[in-house]
């Protein structure tokens, strides 16, 4: 199939070229038949049709300001697959997972990321960078360790029984040690937040849950455009990993390889900091570690009554029909809410667009 072949793919490659308000909304709207699947498989009793739409739409709206840009411009296939896994994800949310939590919220609580100021967007955006520098800084070679906590699953015993085999050393020294250093990446996360240059984080804890899940899954989810192009199937690999984690059964090393493939990449696409706090290998942290992006996003909810379905047959590729527009047309409901967060996308783009002139200015 060529990447231009259908609406979908030209609709995605006239916005990485002209990232504009109606070209973001062509998208959207080319995306018409797929959207509205997902809102049909999203089984929650308490959310309406319409607020279903308005949350996938707004999740589609900041991916595209936040992960795709002509700047660092990636293949329709790389960039499809991951909307298509972020926003499968949002309507059929993992049990298993780090943040696991988040799906169990009232209803009420999933809607709202369309609340998200460009303030808000621009500390999310400050917050990643400073958790994947914190990975990719690779204290004494064990950013791996910190890279498998955070993508793959938050438990350090597992972690340490895998590179332990890996590396051929006995399990209680590394796992000691790795302790140790999971204590010490908190520590450093913690200085570094309380420094922030786009407000105070601990404003997160009264943000909607919507935004904090937001928020979640851009820490969880490694964007096509944070890696090279050529670890596109180890980033599959790595998802997949995560998303059928079974802590309880033998990991694999060859799962571990697309895991360090994948760190690699991303260590060559971040500038390493050169933060002295990490020189302190053997420094002592006594008693729990203090869990700094759980905290982040911890205020939970419990709820009852979602129905998980499996909704893996449903592929943003197969979804279009040259119709599209046509079909959206008619969807008035759809229609209304995709131009009201246009709206939004559009406020949100423009700030992003004057602040980056700002810098070019004051440079």
């Amino acid at each position: 199939m060529e990447e231009t072949s259908n609406v979908q793919f030209t609709a995605y490659n006239n916005f990485i070229k002209v990232p504009s308000p109606q070209n973001a909304l062509d998208f959207v709207i080319s995306c018409h038949k797929y959207i509205t699947i997902l809102a049909s498989k999203w089984r929650e009793p308490g959310m309406t049709r319409k607020n279903k739409i308005n949350e996938i739409i707004s999740e589609m709206y900041l991916i595209l300001l936040e992960d795709f840009s002509a700047g660092k411009s990636v293949t329709c296939k790389s960039a499809f697959a991951y909307l298509d896994s972020k926003l499968k994800r949002l309507v059929n949310p993992a049990n298993k997972h780090f943040f696991s939590d988040l799906s169990e919220v009232s209803p009420s609580l999933l809607a709202g990321r369309n609340q998200l100021t460009f303030e808000k967007v621009n500390m999310i955006k400050e917050i990643v960078k400073i958790i994947r520098n914190n990975v990719v800084d690779n204290y004494s070679n064990n950013g791996l360790l910190l890279f498998l906590f955070i993508h793959i699953y938050p438990q350090i015993r597992w972690i340490s029984e895998l590179l332990s085999k890996d590396e051929n050393i006995p399990f209680e020294s590394r796992y000691e040690a790795d302790l140790k250093r999971i204590s010490r990446f908190n520590n450093n996360l913690r200085i570094e937040f309380n420094k922030l240059a786009n407000g105070d984080w601990k404003d997160i804890l009264n943000w909607n849950q919507a935004e904090r899940s937001h928020l979640a899954w851009k820490i969880i989810n490694i964007a096509p455009a944070e890696v090279e192009s050529n670890t596109s199937e180890d980033l599959t690999l790595i998802d997949n990993w995560r998303e059928n984690f079974d802590l309880h059964a033998s990991q694999s090393l060859d799962k571990l390889s697309s895991a360090k493939k994948v760190y690699n990449s991303l260590s060559k696409c971040f500038q390493k900091s050169g933060n002295q706090l990490r020189v302190e290998e053997e420094r002592d942290f006594w008693g729990n570690p203090p869990d700094i992006i759980s905290q982040l996003i911890g205020d939970f909810y419990n709820h009852e009554g979602t129905v998980q379905e499996n909704i893996a047959e449903y592929s943003l590729f197969d979804s279009i029909e040259e119709s599209a527009e046509s079909n959206a047309e008619k969807d008035l409901e759809f229609m209304e809410v995709a131009r009201e967060l246009n709206k939004w996308f559009g406020t949100l783009l423009a700030e992003r667009n004057k602040k980056s002139a700002e810098k070019i200015i004051n440079w």
